[in-house]
């Protein structure tokens, strides 16, 4: 009985694998096409590797890039701009061959690198950087947009820090931008993700700018004391004496 099963698994097998057409047996299926899709799925997954690990280092690159702008070292912000610039372009090639790897990691990164260049731009030229500029077309419409709603948070710190030196002048030109920024994107019909969380936190930038401005406006009317002007209260004569 064992037997007969064996031999009838056996046929069972012999029919998977081949039909007879006129006498002649013919395969159902091309296992070297697998073995070639098999290939490129390897293939894929190699460059998918490389491709989140160099976008790791251009987002630390860009990233690291902010915090020198923000300590006025724009030499180093630049050099760290520079080589995220080089391992975009690094990766670049792979990812115009495989349009799917774009999402995720490294259209992230892009949007970290070009916050950091809108940043800079401004910074140096009080003005907001053009998507047409050369530092900054390797990016698609949604991450300079990411970048530029992203960048607005950093002109926030950024002008929270003048506002300790009473520069008002610059916290008015920051406030201006943001509030531009706002009008602008009120045109944009955007969806649920990502662009539309940014915009949405557009607003309480706005508001934070405009409660910074309006607080130094009174400082610099004298109408708000600083805190280390308030005198500490004078302790009475009495207080801590025996009954």
């Amino acid at each position: 009985m064992m037997k007969t099963n064996v031999q009838t698994n056996a046929t069972r097998n012999v029919k998977r694998k081949a039909v007879h057409v006129e006498g002649n047996p013919k395969e159902v299926l091309d296992e070297s096409d697998f073995q070639r899709m098999k290939k490129e799925m390897a293939k894929y997954d190699a460059e998918r590797e490389v491709v989140i690990k160099r976008s790791r280092d251009i987002q630390k690159l860009s990233k690291q890039a902010i915090f020198s702008l923000h300590r006025k070292d724009v030499e180093r912000a630049s050099k760290q701009i520079e080589d995220a610039m080089e391992a975009a372009k690094e990766i670049e090639p792979v990812v115009q061959a495989n349009p799917t790897l774009r999402g995720g990691s490294f259209s992230s990164a892009l949007e970290e690198y070009a916050e950091a260049v809108i940043f800079r731009h401004y910074l140096s030229r009080g003005e907001l950087m053009s998507s047409q500029e050369q530092d900054i077309k390797m990016c698609n419409i949604d991450e300079y947009l990411g970048g530029v709603l992203d960048f607005t948070g950093e002109l926030n710190r950024f002008a929270i820090a003048r506002a300790t030196h009473r520069d008002l002048d610059e916290v008015e030109r920051c406030r201006d931008l943001v509030e531009a920024l706002m009008g602008v994107f009120l045109q944009f019909d955007l969806r649920n993700g990502s662009l539309r969380k940014k915009y949405d936190a557009l607003k309480y930038t706005l508001k934070k700018l405009e409660n910074t401005l309006y607080e130094l406006s009174l400082t610099n009317a004298g109408l708000v004391t600083k805190p280390q002007e308030i005198p500490m209260p004078e302790a009475k004569e009495d207080e801590g004496a025996e009954d």
